[in-house]
């Protein structure tokens, strides 16, 4: 049995990460300072080792196979030292994230506006359709039990690309990391909060992510946007930039129906940007593997039942 020793449970990704990959079968030991007991609970039940608050670094030794750092872990933290002592492999989350899903489809999406709405979509038409998927997520998705899933079984991960850096001791960007087969790009909306030095500055973050795209891997931008618009136009020649717009849709006595090639499909819009993201979510779908005529009855049947 592989062993992982995290640092940093605290926060909660770690948490989920924990309790995913010890469900996978891995034997599973976590540190962290202030935690609740909510999350000690979490820890315990899920069958992880937990020591209590604080850090251990006598309890690490060489037979771990992996040491998982948090994004708040200092570099004069005991554990971190010590494991660099025993000459241990040590890696952020996302080269953990990637590491567990090298062998997988990846999909990432990423940009400033619509991730969740468009994983959650795709992630019910997978459902739907009885496919498998693992997924890393950076924040909560309302239809997905955690932030973290991962198991050998299933050939899909689908990753929140998060454009910040990745720990405070690794300073590349979490969307360096991950290499998709398959990406979306939603928007890019700079603000001072992003952490990227100027609005002329930001679309070199997206560039290099496009970049990093798998050979005769797909781009799905959206084409709303112009700085988009331009970076899809720059993707190498082994890229299939495919873009997206606002879906279709006829009203009629007072509801909304998606238009199709396959007919009529009802549905509930909650927001001005959901027929965007759908349209997102049903060009990741098919690439998929889910047919169309699935795809918008199962975002009938999600819409109506969320947000009606």
């Amino acid at each position: 049995m592989r062993k992982v020793h995290l640092i940093s449970v605290s926060e909660p990704l770690m948490l989920d990460l924990a309790v995913a990959i010890k469900e996978e079968g891995y034997d599973i030991t976590a540190s962290g300072d202030d935690l609740t007991e909510a999350a000690m609970a979490k820890l315990r039940l899920a069958g992880c080792v937990f020591y209590g608050n604080g850090w251990f670094p006598d309890r690490l030794e060489k037979s771990i196979n992996f040491v998982v750092l948090g994004t708040e872990v200092k570099r004069n933290n005991p554990e971190l030292l010590r494991a660099k002592e025993l000459g241990l492999l040590i890696l952020s989350v996302p080269e953990f994230i990637f590491e567990r899903t090298k062998e997988k489809t990846r999909v990432v999406v990423a940009g400033s506006q619509g991730k969740k709405s468009i994983i959650a979509m795709i992630a019910y038409a997978l459902n739907k359709q009885k496919l498998k998927f693992d997924y890393a997520l950076t924040s909560e998705i309302s239809e997905l039990s955690s932030r973290v899933k991962t198991s050998y079984e299933a050939r899909i991960a689908i990753i929140e690309g998060d454009e910040h850096v990745t720990s405070k001791l690794e300073k590349r960007l979490q969307l360096e990391f991950y290499r998709p087969h398959i990406a979306v790009l939603t928007n890019l909306i700079w603000t001072p909060a992003s952490g990227h030095s100027t609005p002329e500055t930001y679309p070199d973050l997206y560039r290099s992510f496009i970049s990093s795209i798998k050979r005769e891997g797909k781009l799905i931008y959206y084409s709303g946007d112009p700085v988009v618009s331009q970076l899809a136009e720059e993707v190498r020649e082994d890229i299939t930039a495919i873009p997206y717009e606002q879906h279709a849709i006829v009203e009629r006595d007072g509801e909304a129906f998606l238009q199709t090639r396959y007919g009529e499909y009802r549905v509930c819009i909650p927001d001005a940007y959901f027929l965007i993201n759908l349209n997102a979510a049903r060009l990741v779908s098919r690439q998929l593997g889910v047919k169309d005529s699935n795809f918008y009855q199962a975002m009938s049947d999600y819409s109506l039942s969320s947000f009606l």
